[in-house]
């Protein structure tokens, strides 16, 4: 019987904001998480190059977190010190070997539900772990028998497009750290895509 519990938040946090940090805390109080580990991916395999480097994303997690003062949360290197695209798989059995006492959770999005059977091995990933689906505006989320899920219903108007397209009018949802940060290595103040 795993004695903890603690989810795998990943994705491109390009750059991280204040929604990804308000859900992370929402969903660890909700599930009774022991902790949440932010894992940024180098590059997913549905997503372009991102903007910000990979280690950038990886200091500005840490930035963030650090502000909060959480100890619950930490920021894994395990995807960004990987060459080519991210495979959850791999993420989840790495973990997994780390803390085998642990139940682990993976935390995504309605969007991604949606294709999570496109994934890389799916039905290693359905017989592996337990997953938080995060809806927003009352989306359904879609039944997959045989798979472990829950959903969470979360809004924030945080987005990382939004922020990466005009930075001057979204950089309040950044920490004050992250802001600091941006403005000191030139990203996204000159606004991107």
């Amino acid at each position: 019987m795993s004695s903890k519990t603690a989810a795998i938040f990943g994705g491109t946090f390009d750059p991280v904001h204040e929604g990804h940090l308000k859900l992370a805390e929402d969903v660890g109080k909700s599930f009774k998480l022991d902790r949440v580990v932010f894992t940024p991916c180098f590059q997913s395999p549905f997503k372009g190059p991102t903007y910000a480097l990979a280690a950038q994303r990886y200091d500005m997690l840490n930035i963030a977190i650090e502000e909060k003062g959480w100890d619950w949360a930490e920021v894994s290197k395990y995807e960004i010190c990987r060459p080519g695209p991210s495979y959850s798989w791999q993420t989840a059995e790495h973990f997994q070997e780390l803390s085998p006492d642990t139940k682990w959770f993976w935390i995504l999005g309605t969007d991604q539900w949606e294709q999570i059977e496109e994934w890389a091995e799916p039905d290693w990933l359905r017989d592996h772990l337990s997953f938080i689906v995060v809806t927003r505006d009352g989306t359904k989320v879609k039944n997959r028998p045989g798979w472990d899920f829950d959903s969470f219903a979360f809004s924030h108007p945080g987005s990382s497009t939004k922020i990466r397209e005009n930075y001057p009018e979204h950089r309040s949802w950044l920490s004050p750290g992250v802001r600091e940060y941006c403005v000191e290595h030139e990203l996204y103040v000159h606004g991107h895509p």
